[in-house]
């Protein structure tokens, strides 16, 4: 079983205070909003840890009320909450003209509706799952951008920017060096297959991540900029075929390859304009997916089909 959300590494030492972490955050008073319990318990048992003063909401509905009786610096809120969604809190507060910076951790982003009323966009985004390391340097820019009113601009922003990060999530950033321009998403419901395919990009020099399945790399996709992707086909919720149907319609021209167990040849061969740039078919090894990779990297309108 994989992981996706982990408090690896971010436990103070026995005895340590949580405050010792950060004295700086011990003022900072934040409010989650989840139905998931599991969630609302590990949100909270980390911000403590990292010296934030935090309260819990179950939905949206009381997270609106606490809202109205307390103080806080910032809101951490899933979107799709029973009573009160995230985007309708979203909307709650732009309606009572309530200035706090909000952050949208979600594993289905309100994209549409965003698009529709821009000035609903919170201050950054995470698509659920993520590593709870991005969630705190998350945290603490979106703070640093609130107290620095000249420039609002990194509130606007941060959700077209990645935070860098040493632990995988999904997204699952890991990142490179050698070529850190060349940014590519890996898309895939194997959790092993996933860090694989990542582990080897990065070796390569690529600035790699990953997430599990095509709904979460649609997401992805339309929130930040990618070089290329490499996406399994069979997936739960959204296949491969599905997700490049929808770049395609979205005129979103990002450079794909299929890396699958099972080529669905009869499908492009039906939709031959949903026919990646690049396919590899199960079992591969790591020299053949970074020569491919590079090889449709390395092109500028010729196309390899492998």
């Amino acid at each position: 079983m994989c992981c996706h959300m982990t408090a690896k590494n971010l436990v103070p030492s026995p005895g340590r205070p949580a405050s010792a972490i950060d004295n700086k955050n011990s003022s900072r008073r934040i409010l989650v909003a989840d139905d998931k319990p599991l969630i609302l318990h590990l949100f909270t048992l980390v911000l403590n840890e990292a010296g934030y003063e935090v309260d819990s909401a179950e939905d949206g509905a009381a997270a609106w009320d606490m809202l109205q009786l307390n103080r806080y610096d910032l809101l951490i809120t899933d979107n799709e909450m029973p009573n009160v969604s995230g985007i309708e809190l979203l909307k709650k507060l732009h309606a009572a003209s309530m200035a706090l910076p909000v952050i949208m951790v979600s594993g289905t982003m309100p994209t549409e509706e965003l698009a529709r009323q821009p000035w609903l966009e919170p201050a950054a985004r995470l698509p659920k799952p993520f590593a709870l390391v991005e969630l705190l340097a998350t945290i603490k820019k979106v703070l640093q951008a609130a107290n620095n009113p000249a420039d609002k601009s990194q509130l606007i922003t941060m959700k077209d920017n990645k935070i860098p990060q040493a632990e995988a999530p999904g997204i699952t950033p890991t990142r490179g060096q050698m070529n850190p321009t060349q940014r590519i998403l890996v898309v895939d419901d194997n959790c092993d297959t996933r860090q694989l395919s990542i582990d080897a990009l990065v070796g390569s020099g690529y600035d790699a991540e990953g997430v599990i399945d095509g709904v979460a790399g649609w997401e992805a996709l339309q929130t930040y900029d990618y070089d290329l992707v490499v996406t399994d086909n069979k997936m739960p919720r959204m296949t491969g075929v599905e997700m490049i149907a929808k770049l395609r319609s979205a005129n979103i021209a990002v450079p794909v390859v299929m890396a699958t167990g099972n080529l669905p040849m009869d499908e492009f061969a039906r939709r031959p304009w949903l026919k990646p740039d690049a396919m590899l078919e199960r079992p591969f090894s790591d020299d053949d997916l970074v020569a491919t990779v590079k090889n449709v990297l390395g092109t500028d309108d010729s196309k390899h089909w492998l």
